[in-house]
């Protein structure tokens, strides 16, 4: 049998191991079964991923939220899980400061196509539980854990027989689960609103939805925007966006991406000042003989923004006094491709 329900929120399921060498490092504890990646993995599940994904919320596990770089969550979400046997069993983890080796399991239910299917199901490398964090993998430890990170941090930790079968159990205890609370900084309530945030993360973890009210400046936006930072954590976690309002971190952006050669991608460049506005596209000739490219601006209008569909993302350069409602008529006109903003204020 492939999987059975056992109580409201527990299942068991069969995995084959992949035979992987004590040492290898992995990727992957769990893949599909016509994963390409079975090198990294420790076992294959024996049911389709799709299937998978349908009997864990059937035993009632509730679906969490995967990560979706649109739309500004960052941090994969779900409810905490327990596996049997535990992963420790197969796998030596080394930890890092911020990728602790005791984070919990949760299930996100990965990302999902246009029939609501999980992505995971068809799509490479058919992942299952990811041991870095990757937005199709239905689950994951909770945490941001970057591949890069944790590569080879993660070793399979005995050598077992290729083709034999395993049992495992998830199990969620039907009570511990994220609290979801929304928080609108408006002028004046700063203090006010990180109380009511800090309150709410004493019952528990809580994935924070933080807007800005029109008419903040963008300095007052700025100074929410730095609380936020402070306290953007495993246990209050700042995920998401309005549809079109601006994510936090887009009002504390990198000072070195002013350079333009310290970016890897040339975005937008909206200038607005003394009630001026331009719009920058930045050409890069990489003809040349050197390893980087020519970079040339040239001033277009916002129609011609929609023939470089190459960038996502747009700078602001803006006076700190402007107010974010000042900044919509323009975002308004930009392609509806562009959804990333960084917002660079009083700089040239």
């Amino acid at each position: 049998m492939i999987f059975t329900s056992l109580i409201a929120a527990s299942f068991t399921f069969t995995a084959t191991a992949t035979g992987v060498a004590k040492g290898t490092p992995v990727e992957f504890m769990f893949a599909g079964r016509d994963s390409d990646r079975d090198y990294e993995t420790m076992f294959l599940i024996d049911a389709p991923v799709d299937e998978f994904c349908s009997a864990i919320e059937k035993a009632g596990v509730p679906r969490g939220e995967a990560q979706n770089v649109k739309n500004c969550i960052l941090w994969p979400v779900g409810c905490p899980l327990t596996l049997e046997p535990s992963i420790d069993e197969f796998i030596l983890r080394e930890p890092l400061p911020e990728c602790p080796t005791n984070a919990a399991i949760i299930y996100t239910g990965g990302t999902r196509d246009a029939a609501n299917a999980p992505l995971a199901a068809h799509n490479m490398p058919l992942s299952v539980f990811s041991l870095y964090t990757l937005e199709q993998s239905p689950l994951l430890f909770d945490g941001i854990f970057p591949q890069g990170d944790v590569y080879g941090r993660n070793l399979a930790k005995v050598t077992l027989e290729k083709g034999k079968r395993y049992s495992f159990t998830l199990t969620w205890d039907e009570k511990t689960r994220p609290s979801h609370v929304s928080v609108v900084f408006s002028r004046g309530n700063l203090v006010d609103a990180l109380k009511s945030v800090k309150a709410a993360s004493e019952k528990g973890s809580l994935v924070l939805k933080a807007s800005f009210a029109p008419e903040l400046t963008l300095a007052e936006a700025k100074a929410a925007a730095n609380a936020l930072s402070q306290i953007d954590s495993l246990k209050i976690k700042v995920n998401g966006r309005d549809r079109d309002g601006f994510f936090f971190r887009a009002f504390l952006p990198a000072v070195k991406w002013m350079d333009r050669k310290e970016r890897l991608v040339q975005p937008f460049e909206l200038h607005i000042a003394n009630g001026k506005t331009k719009l920058l596209f930045i050409d890069e000739d990489w003809s040349g003989d050197g390893v980087d490219p020519i970079l040339t601006e040239r001033e277009i209008s916002f129609e011609e923004a929609t023939k470089h569909p190459k960038t996502d993302t747009c700078f602001i350069y803006a006076p700190s006094t402007c107010r974010i409602a000042d900044l919509q008529p323009y975002l308004a006109k930009m392609p509806k491709t562009v959804h990333t903003w960084y917002i660079y204020s009083d700089q040239p």
